[in-house]
């Protein structure tokens, strides 16, 4: 629907609203236009944006508060631990390095020079601001709750606090937008499925080796995924504005 349809819509269900609060009725036209990205698309990715935020907000306060939450971190965590097994242990321990600092900046290092040499410059920029943006928002997020992590089950050594998971959230950020844009590049729709769906089951899998390794607990990795998650919209939105902006310009 675009902006003029639904403006012209109101005007016959709604006449009176329509023009007492003509500057409303135009707002929210723009808001629900399905002909441009800030119609629909942007509403959206803004509903999800608030959603993630007060879901994280959520998971962040009963950790503070030592709700039922924490109850379900241990005991989620003392679960995966009787099970673990030696073999499945080393597999995650592979792949949860998907995750770290040294491979997420040498694939941001990759995917600008490959990105420089396709002449999107642009993506190079929305890419290095969310992975920056990302991995400040956990250092914040881990010196503000200071979370001691499960070391009595950890199946190796690892520093710093708990709260939220750096690995899961950078996974999510990184993984989550080259995905994005990959499948933005696929014409076959079974090469795009194909894609979305390798991206999904990679930022799993870091996040589930995180908490069967025993260095972080549930709520961590959810906190993570959630704080990545914010990102990643931010992300999109910042893709399809420079794309729709780009269209304009040649127009």
């Amino acid at each position: 629907m675009t902006t003029n349809q639904f403006q012209h819509l109101i005007h016959q269900r709604f006449g009176r609203l329509a023009t007492r609060y003509p500057v409303l009725v135009r707002w929210l036209a723009k808001r629900l236009s399905t002909d441009h990205f800030r119609g629909i698309p942007l509403t959206v990715l803004a509903g999800l944006l608030i959603v993630n935020v007060m879901m994280l907000s959520e998971i962040a306060e009963n950790l503070v508060n030592a709700e039922p939450m924490v109850r379900v971190d241990h005991g989620f965590t003392q679960w995966l631990f009787q099970q673990r097994s030696s073999s499945i242990s080393q597999l995650l321990y592979a792949l949860t390095w998907l995750g770290s600092a040294y491979v997420t900046i040498g694939l941001t290092l990759l995917g600008s020079y490959v990105l420089y040499r396709q002449r999107k410059t642009r993506n190079i920029v929305i890419l290095w601001i969310l992975m920056a943006g990302v991995g400040l928002f956990v250092q914040v997020g881990k010196r503000t709750f200071i979370r001691q992590r499960p070391a009595q089950v950890a199946y190796y050594a690892e520093t710093g606090y708990s709260f939220p998971s750096g690995h899961s959230a950078t996974a999510m950020t990184l993984y989550g937008l080259l995905g994005y844009w990959l499948v933005r590049g696929r014409r076959r729709i079974r090469h795009r499925w194909l894609v979305g769906f390798s991206a999904v089951g990679l930022i799993g899998l870091v996040g589930f080796s995180r908490i069967y390794l025993g260095v972080h607990f549930l709520s961590d990795v959810l906190g993570g995924y959630l704080l990545g998650a914010c990102w990643l919209i931010v992300g999109i939105v910042l893709t399809e504005w420079q794309r729709t902006a780009h269209k304009a310009n040649v127009a």
